[in-house]
């Protein structure tokens, strides 16, 4: 794996993680499901819902 490649992906992972965070706030502010959230974006919590 060359070094762009590398960069390229560390910047899409850390995207990705502002996308779940965003998609969380408006579900909670919502009043949606989180559990079904968590499960269709595959996002992992630190303590079980």
């Amino acid at each position: 794996m060359d070094k762009k490649n590398a960069i390229k992906e560390k910047t899409n992972i850390f995207q990705r993680m502002l996308e779940d965070k965003r998609a969380i706030r408006h579900c909670i502010q919502k009043g949606g499901d989180l559990k079904k959230l968590a499960k269709q974006r595959d996002i992992r919590f630190a303590t079980p819902l």
